[in-house]
């Protein structure tokens, strides 16, 4: 028996030649189709020699646009030039360039003997049976489709919206039972010529002219006219994913192609030198490839869906990163410290967090002006930069590329509402977010300015005050999702161990660090100046820490901080 193989190709022609060489030397007639839009200089390297093989047939080439007439066409008349020139051909299967052979060629011939007279295409009535999970099914069809959905998607879409509005409904021709598939299809040579010369196929190339994805009906359709056997599948393994682009191996799934019942698999990615070395010249597959993980296909393929579509938590992909509704589960990709107050109430206060063990501690890194990295970020040879207006331009980014750069490193940063409203909106909604704050604390940070009369003074001091509300309101919140803990200015001034403890044991949990023998930092020297400073310009109403209703309120919020300390 002789096999007949279509190919049809347009860019990485040097894999295409090597498959063809490959399927003419295992005693197969070849007919490459390469797309009139191919680089010439690519065809005339590769392609143009394959001529000095008679078992090598180049049709005519015709350009070939994805979802138009004219891919179709280019399938159809191949495989009449295929047949054409090789008479004794009992079957013809259609592949693509980015095709390989998965199992031995005479393995093919041995199935295809013991059933000469059955087609094998995966053909779905329209309306019966459902194929298409995504997009255009039956208005394929019933509208007008005279533009290219990849190159004049604007107008494509614009002439299917008026069509609808319009309620055109396009019939097909007499008889005729529209039907969808795979465009993998394997026909034996009588079922072809059957289609090639069916005696309405001057009428069906004038209707299917005007369809959509002609590749994936035309001859689904016409197979259910002429074939005396077919079967509803095709011999080509192709997998799609969520927005109908064909699923692409590479070499970690070489274990995952053995013992596959499919004779081609599509679509194999050009610089998989393992898998090409393997199926076309006999190779053993690389080690890695060999110890890849080994998953069923629909398990894999379901796991590639999920990667592609939500991502990894603290990651966003180029296709995702315009879009909204595409976020993973977590905005970042590990538990990272926010200090909120801390550094305004104690001395010496981040050389002692790295005491505690935390890797990575920044300073205030939302605040105007500079972006205080902790030094040990150069080592992460990460793009996050210093750079305040490269931070300001997408601030989330920022964080989420600092985080996701450092992860398996403990990362903290002292952070105040006042800095940045937007982060302080997105940080308490992050799982991964880990709140320290005393509330309170914030107004001690503040300076009078050059030049600043009692008057300016006070109004900033009330903003911050108004600030610092919203943003202890909103930790209560339905919507927030970070860990909160926070303490009373109060609390802080008469047991300072209690917030500092909280914190050893968040890093202690992280780091396996007893806390008995930490030495604690020590408060402020300045801080009963800084206090009756406030007092003087008449702020007492902001330093809401400073009674017992925001202490109760923290022992009931987090309970057994005053347990741990014990």
């Amino acid at each position: 028996m002789t096999i007949g193989i279509c190919i049809l190709a347009h860019h990485h022609l040097y894999r295409v030649a090597e498959l063809a060489h490959h399927l003419a030397a295992s005693g197969c007639k070849v007919a490459v189709h390469i797309d009139a839009k191919a680089s010439d200089v690519e065809y005339d390297m590769y392609i143009a020699g394959l001529i000095e093989g008679p078992s090598i047939v180049l049709p005519e080439r015709r350009v070939c646009e994805w979802g138009t007439f004219g891919l179709h066409e280019a399938a159809l008349e191949s495989s009449r030039e295929l047949v054409d020139a090789h008479p004794d051909v009992s079957h013809v299967t259609l592949i693509s360039g980015s095709c390989l052979p998965i199992r031995p060629i005479h393995e093919l011939c041995d199935f295809l003997s013991a059933h000469p007279d059955t087609d094998f295409v995966q053909s779905k009535r329209l309306g019966h049976e459902r194929w298409v999970f995504d997009g255009l099914e039956e208005e394929r069809f019933t509208l007008y489709h005279p533009f290219s959905w990849s190159k004049q998607r604007r107008l494509f879409d614009k002439n299917v919206e008026l069509q609808r509005r319009l309620g055109v409904k396009r019939r097909a021709p007499e008889g005729v039972e529209l039907s969808i598939g795979s465009q993998w299809w394997t026909l034996t040579t009588k079922t072809l010529r059957a289609i090639l010369t069916d005696p309405q196929r001057d009428e069906l190339d004038r209707f299917f002219r005007k369809c959509w994805i002609v590749d994936e009906s035309y001859v689904q359709t016409l197979v259910r006219r002429h074939a005396r056997i077919f079967v509803d599948s095709s011999l080509t393994l192709t997998e799609f994913n969520p927005q109908g682009k064909p699923f692409t191996f590479y070499d970690d799934h070489a274990a995952i192609l053995e013992n596959r019942t499919e004779f081609f698999v599509r679509k194999v990615w050009h610089g998989a030198n393992a898998l090409y070395s393997k199926y076309l010249y006999g190779a053993e597959p690389l080690a890695a490839a060999r110890r890849a993980e080994k998953l069923e296909l629909p398990a894999l393929i379901d796991r590639g869906r999920e990667r592609r579509c939500r991502g990894r938590s603290g990651m966003l992909s180029v296709s995702r990163f315009p879009c909204r509704g595409f976020e993973p589960q977590f905005a970042t990709a590990t538990p990272y410290i926010v200090i909120d107050g801390y550094d305004q109430v104690f001395s010496d206060f981040m050389p002692w967090l790295r005491s505690m063990g935390a890797d990575l501690v920044h300073g205030r890194l939302f605040r105007k002006g500079d972006v205080p990295l902790d030094p040990g970020v150069s080592d992460l040879a990460i793009g996050v930069t210093e750079n305040p207006s490269m931070r300001d331009w997408n601030p989330e980014q920022f964080l989420t590329s600092l985080i996701w750069h450092g992860r398996g490193k403990r990362q903290c940063f002292s952070f105040n509402a006042a800095d940045n409203l937007r982060m302080a909106r997105f940080i308490l909604r992050d799982p991964n977010a880990r709140i320290f704050r005393i509330d309170g604390a914030g107004l001690l940070s503040l300076r009078p300015s050059l030049g600043e009369d009692e008057i300016d003074f006070k109004r900033r001091a009330d903003r911050l005050i108004g600030i610092s509300d919203a943003f202890a309101a909103e930790m209560s919140a339905p919507t927030t999702l970070a860990q909160v803990h926070q303490f009373a200015l109060e609390d802080v001034l008469t047991a300072p161990e209690i917030a500092l403890r909280a914190l050893g044991i968040e890093h202690a949990a992280q780091n396996d660090m007893a806390l008995t023998s930490t030495t604690l930092p020590k408060l402020r020297s300045d801080f009963d100046a800084v206090l009756h400073r406030i007092t003087a310009a008449g702020i007492n109403g902001g330093m809401r820490g400073l009674n017992t209703r925001k202490s109760s309120q923290h022992a009931a919020r987090a309970p057994g901080l005053r347990e741990a300390v014990r």
